[in-house]
């Protein structure tokens, strides 16, 4: 290498490192510390400059990549109050197809104008930095592909991701995020992370169960709504009659409700969604707690919706939204659903959300076609963030709330709808909906309110008397709806027992 080379690289490598421990979160720190993301990091640029050429470039670039990985995590911390994780190395792709959900929580000027001018530095320098790898360059290259290929063919050969678990393990992970990031890096808790989480799933998968449902001999209709960004705002000043008045009719008579711990604030649905449905907690799941669908559930899972269909009901799940997104058309089959209807039953366009009220109508329509019983789980969509700042409801909340607040009287409306359904009052449905998660509003974490992470849920089932509150884990709430079939069945039993027999005479 040239010796302008050899000063661009050691000038990069050394600020890629201290970008790496800002983001890990632990800027001081013993050296030692640092092993991990400096054994990662050279062999990613060694490789990269191996096949190049041009060693130059290719730090420039893990650099530009470091300094991305520090954007991406900072917003994250602000946003949802957690640092970037292995797992959301599946959510890349989903920037640049779905961008209304990510690039809004990023400052323009940031994301395009100092990203783009950093990608198109590095495009110049290699354009212009000659080949200056010692060697043949054949050779060279092979040497490179391989130090990219072997630790991907390791990761994928049992015996030899046995024994890199078994290394990485030694690094003492656990398992935390944060306090990994601050010990082995950013890129050494990746690794561990990535590792022992493929390393233990077959066995996690394998124990997942979600246990015995008891369904009433009469196969009620059971819907389950997750309500996106929902949550009680009646609890931001309980002296003040809360405006949703329609879920609390449903949270009076309901047969149970109350607070709904979830794992997440501001996003990652679909931690609650498959906490729901399968009623697994974060500790079963182990590292793939961050995100069940990158790689857990993409075989089968014995869940709430797989009862329910061995049970003879037909098991829907409707997303008004791009089927592909979180590629829940390979999951949901998966998780016990004969169908998985997304946005193109609606006519939705890419990228554009389905209303709420639009959503409540269809699950209506659908129950009353149907000849069999059913069990539908309805994901909404419409009350993702980002709100505008103003609210065209009026009321106490509308200034600190903005344009959430018009969202989720919209889910409020359809809980109305749904409430009134014949399936429900007429054919003694059952009712359950809840929060996927709090939305991530600045105004609830500086607005003086003293509210938490937890959502709300309700259980209606009009056939019995109402309940009191219970407040839960998310995972629980499927086992729950599990209870009120089973609270149905034993009542529809005592009610049979009770009947006094009437014989027929010769």
């Amino acid at each position: 290498m040239q010796a302008w080379a050899i000063a661009v690289v050691s000038v990069l490598g050394l600020l890629t490192l201290f970008v790496l421990r800002t983001t890990g979160g632990k800027i001081t720190r013993p050296i030692l510390n640092d092993i991990p993301d400096i054994a990662i990091g050279g062999t990613l640029w060694l490789a990269l400059s191996l096949l190049t050429q041009r060693p130059a470039s290719s730090a420039l670039l893990w650099a530009v990549l470091a300094a991305g990985l520090l954007l991406a995590d900072h917003t994250k911390r602000q946003i949802l109050r957690e640092p970037v994780v292995f797992a959301d190395a599946s959510e890349l792709f989903l920037v640049f197809t779905h961008p209304r959900f990510y690039l809004p929580y990023v400052h323009p000027a940031i994301f395009y104008g100092i990203g783009g001018a950093l990608v198109l530095a590095t495009a110049w320098l290699f354009s212009v930095e000659s080949p200056a790898m010692p060697g043949n360059p054949i050779l060279s290259r092979v040497a490179g592909a391989l130090l990219l290929l072997l630790p991907i063919a390791a990761y994928f050969w049992r015996p030899s991701l046995n024994l890199m678990a078994k290394v990485l393990r030694k690094l003492g992970p656990s398992g935390d995020p944060v306090l990994d990031a601050e010990k082995l890096g950013m890129l050494g808790s990746f690794a561990a992370h990535t590792v022992c989480s493929r390393q233990e799933r077959p066995e996690r998968q394998a124990a997942c169960s979600f246990g015995i449902v008891t369904v009433p001999p009469d196969k009620p209709p059971v819907v389950l709504v997750q309500a996106e960004s929902f949550f009680d705002i009646g609890r931001l000043d309980p002296a003040l009659p809360s405006p949703l008045t329609e879920y609390a009719a449903c949270r009076d008579r309901a047969w149970r409700y109350g607070h709904l711990n979830v794992d997440s604030w501001g996003a990652n649905t679909t931690r609650s969604e498959f906490a729901v449905i399968s009623g697994a907690s974060p500790a079963d799941l182990g590292l793939d707690r961050f995100n069940p669908y990158h790689s857990f559930a993409r075989g089968p899972i014995d869940t709430l919706a797989a009862r329910l269909r061995r049970a003879g009901y037909l098991t829907v799940c409707v997303h008004p939204y791009d089927r592909r997104f979180y590629s829940r058309h390979k999951v949901m089959p998966n998780l016990g659903f004969d169908q998985f209807i997304g946005g193109e039953a609606f006519g939705a366009r890419h990228g554009q959300l389905v209303s709420d009220e639009i959503l409540g109508a269809w699950v209506n329509d659908f129950i009353a076609r149907q000849t069999q019983p059913v069990f539908v789980f309805a994901i909404t969509v419409a009350n993702h963030g980002p709100w505008p700042t103003q609210a065209t409801t009026p009321g106490p909340f509308a200034s600190q709330l903005g344009g959430y607040l018009d969202s989720l009287m919209s889910t409020d409306r359809m809980i109305g709808q749904l409430a009134s359904s014949r399936w429900l009052n007429d054919d003694g449905g059952i009712f359950a909906l809840y929060g996927d998660h709090q939305p991530s509003l600045p105004a609830l974490t500086r607005g003086g309110f003293d509210i938490d992470s937890s959502t709300d849920y309700f259980i209606l089932n009009n056939t019995c008397p109402a309940g009191n509150q219970r407040d839960i884990d998310v995972h629980m709430l499927g086992h729950s709806v599990a209870d009120c079939l089973k609270d149905r069945f034993l009542r529809s039993s005592n009610v049979r027992a009770a009947r006094p027999f009437s014989g027929v005479g010769n």
